[in-house]
């Protein structure tokens, strides 16, 4: 899809959303009971020393699944972890199929104060099996644990509340050791997820990323762009079930990375208020993604 026309379309999608948002505040505005209309509990006082007492925590909200990540972040003096339990994808490039398994990828977060949280995200133990299309044979095979990626959450609005959510997530990857499972580069960038709270208990996440990605060729940097929109909504007829859908984009200005597009489903079960289980499969639309991902993940919080 051309540049101007996937931009177009994002500004679209966009101001659709802000529109039903705002159509939808409105309506509850003048629906709604003055009991409905309380504020929200004052919590700027918890700290990581001062946890958010248990009655007072927000909805648990992961970043996975799929590729959005929440807006909110883990309430003050509590920890929260997140991970695949098994991870597989299959690629097709070049002539050659890659295959790539993963197992037990973990985020550990803390919750440091009301609007803000610490994350360490560990990319766990890798296997990855590469063969020429032709023959058949093995062109290369690694194992090993993956990348370790250093962040921390900043809610700026809506993180206890309302119909609407930002955040900035500035990242640094610190790559392991392993040859065939990291380009053993630091890099870094910045996330900002949005959440709209639309009508008929959808939901929407519009997510942007920028990086600083080191060269295919190993010649320099680039700059990458990602870019997504997710949908979710209850299951109907089945509590606590959800269902999402996204679209996901990865183009960077490196000419010999190609850009990434895909479409990716899940279900998300939350068994307890602080336990979620999630399912999904990731399909490629182009060349350069994997064909398809699929994955099974846990969530819980302390």
């Amino acid at each position: 899809m051309p540049g101007f026309a996937k931009s177009s379309l994002a500004r679209i999608v966009c101001g659709v959303a802000f529109f039903c948002a705002a159509a939808d505040r409105a309506a509850r505005a003048e629906d709604a009971p003055p009991a409905a209309q309380q504020p929200a509990p004052d919590k700027s006082g918890y700290t990581f020393f001062n946890p958010t007492p248990d009655s007072e925590l927000r909805a648990f909200s992961p970043d996975r699944p799929p590729k959005a990540d929440s807006a909110t972040t883990v309430d003050a003096g509590h920890f929260q972890y997140e991970t695949d339990i098994v991870n597989y994808s299959q690629t097709n490039v070049g002539g050659v199929t890659t295959r790539l398994y993963q197992a037990f990828d973990p985020v550990w977060k803390f919750g440091l104060t009301n609007w803000a949280d610490f994350e360490l995200q560990y990319n766990g133990y890798q296997n990855l099996v590469a063969t020429s299309n032709a023959t058949g044979a093995v062109v290369a095979r690694g194992s090993g644990f993956g990348d370790v990626f250093v962040k921390s959450k900043i809610n700026l609005f809506g993180n206890d509340g309302g119909s609407a959510a930002l955040a900035v997530i500035p990242y640094v990857k610190i790559p392991s050791d392993s040859v065939n499972t990291s380009n053993g580069a630091v890099e870094e960038g910045l996330i900002a997820p949005l959440q709209l709270t639309l009508p008929q208990d959808f939901g929407m996440t519009l997510m942007t990323e920028v990086d600083a990605l080191k060269n295919a060729n190993d010649n320099g940097r680039h700059v990458n762009f990602l870019n997504l929109v997710n949908l979710n909504h209850p299951v109907p007829g089945i509590k606590n079930l959800s269902a999402a859908i996204e679209l996901f984009s990865s183009v960077g200005t490196d000419p010999n990375t190609p850009p990434v597009y895909t479409f990716d489903t899940a279900l998300i079960y939350l068994l307890t208020p602080n336990v979620q289980l999630d399912w999904g499969a990731d399909f490629g639309l182009n060349r350069a993604a994997p064909a398809v991902q699929v994955f099974m993940g846990l969530s819980q919080r302390f």
